[in-house]
């Protein structure tokens, strides 16, 4: 699950303010439930490109079935359920998604600006998905069918007040919260969630291994051209301060991702939480400690520690030793699989990311 960040922007800026001229920042999240049924893939139709100014016309009229947004087909929800077929109306389906949109999230929107928001995702989902399947394509067992993905900008689920997204580890369907920014900050790494829980050999058996492994591909593997372009769910008052920083790419007129992901788990590392609140692995709002910071335990790193330990295991041991052991518990393997203790290897990793931060 990928959680809401802006709460945490405040310290994290502070941090990245003062330290101008560096690189590196953060990414919070989770998994939870809900139970929905979903009716099967069909191909998709070939995309084909949409300019602005034509899909500007079209929106208003894109809730009618037929109508194209993003060169993918609007359709009806043909589901013989009345009551999910009244929530959720209309269905796209790209070659990696099918996505159900709902009545009330259009309602609440506008159309123009809902279809807009969905033109702009299907615009890079495809490509960023296939980033996610090449990535752990060794570790695929078989061939990927198409992610159900849910809009519920309305928030009705519990979860959606600290979740900007999640990927239900049961039925494993994605539901997308907040808004259209959210879910493009969100979206990659649910999508490796619901790889890992269904089509790897090991999955994930503990909430840093099923993070970590989440955060690492989709904030430091992949491009993610989704949470560039939302520039990482940060603020617009704050993006105008690191525009005067080496965290923003003028070229590009957006975040470095990963050098601004990287910094932040650096924060960690360096003890800038401490006294401080943030949410860890286990879903839970803690504050951080000295005593916590010296004897790290699994269960209280941060979704960013999570995924810059997963790439420091993944230099340091390999991406085979990594995947190879998902399905243990980091405590109780840590020095089995990797010869000390997991306070002894988050010792190693500060020592790892201040040298290749520096």
């Amino acid at each position: 699950m990928k959680f809401k960040k802006l709460r945490f922007w405040g310290i994290i800026m502070a941090a990245a303010i003062s330290m101008a001229g560096c690189a590196r920042t953060t990414s919070v999240d989770t998994t939870l439930s809900n139970e929905a049924e979903v009716s099967g893939p069909t191909e998709t139709p070939e995309a084909t490109e949409i300019s602005k100014a034509t899909a500007a016309t079209e929106v208003t009229e894109a809730t009618e079935a037929g109508r194209l947004v993003a060169g993918f087909v609007i359709e009806e929800n043909d589901t013989k359920d009345t009551q999910k077929k009244k929530m959720y109306p209309y269905v796209v389906r790209t070659e990696s998604t099918v996505w159900y949109l709902a009545a009330d999230d259009i309602e609440l929107m506008g159309e123009e600006a809902f279809f807009a928001g969905l033109e702009e995702v299907l615009g890079m989902i495809d490509q960023d998905y296939a980033d996610a399947r090449k990535a752990l394509e060794d570790y695929i067992s078989e061939e990927v069918q198409p992610v159900v993905i849910y809009t519920d900008f309305c928030n009705k689920a519990e979860i959606s007040a600290t979740a900007g997204a999640y990927c239900h580890p049961v039925s494993h369907f994605i539901k997308v919260f907040g808004d259209w920014k959210q879910a493009e900050y969100a979206l990659l790494h649910e999508y490796v969630h619901y790889l890992t829980f269904i089509y790897t050999k090991e999955k994930p058996d503990s909430n840093f291994a099923s993070e970590g492994i989440a955060e690492y591909i989709s904030m430091l593997v992949c491009e993610n051209r989704m949470c560039k372009k939302a520039n990482f769910g940060a603020p617009e008052e704050y993006l105008e301060k690191l525009k005067n920083t080496d965290f923003w790419d003028a070229e590009e007129d957006a975040i470095k991702l990963k050098d601004i992901y990287l910094y932040n788990g650096l924060v960690y590392a360096n003890g800038a939480y401490i006294g401080q609140e943030y949410q860890n692995v286990e879903l839970a709002i803690v504050e951080r400690t000295d005593e916590m910071q010296q004897y790290m335990h699994a269960n209280d790193c941060s979704y960013e520690e999570a995924g810059c330990i997963t790439a420091y295991l993944v230099e340091t041991y390999g991406l085979d030793t990594v995947m190879d052991n998902l399905d243990k518990n980091l405590m109780t393997m840590s020095e089995m699989v990797y010869g000390k203790e997991f306070s002894e290897v988050y010792k190693d990793f500060v020592i790892w990311i201040a040298l290749i931060s520096g």
